[in-house]
């Protein structure tokens, strides 16, 4: 079996005011949408339809968590750095937030 902890990268494709971020690990790839946020939310990073996440990628089904903290990490250090991400694991979705300065 195929070593999956280095076989993965993030991309980033912009498109105005939104986008996409591809997940990639060998052959396979998930598309997460991303849209600017509001507030302390920098940008929001989600599934199309996160209800079909077991029927759609099966192969990651049981490192759903793993993968989510990859791409939150990898869109804080590609798109902002010094900010912190939220992942929602049931909702499919990362709030990456500016943080909070005392």
């Amino acid at each position: 079996m195929k070593d999956t902890s280095t076989d993965w990268s993030v991309e980033c494709q912009l498109s105005g005011r939104d986008g996409y971020f591809f997940y990639h690990e060998g052959s396979n790839q998930i598309p997460f949408y991303w849209e600017y946020g509001g507030g302390d939310v920098v940008v929001i990073v989600r599934l199309d339809d996160p209800s079909k996440w077991e029927h759609r990628y099966a192969w990651a089904t049981e490192r759903k968590h793993e993968i989510l903290e990859r791409i939150a990490r990898e869109v804080v250090r590609q798109r902002a750095p010094g900010c912190v991400a939220d992942i929602d694991d049931k909702e499919v979705c990362i709030y990456v937030r500016e943080q909070k300065r005392i």
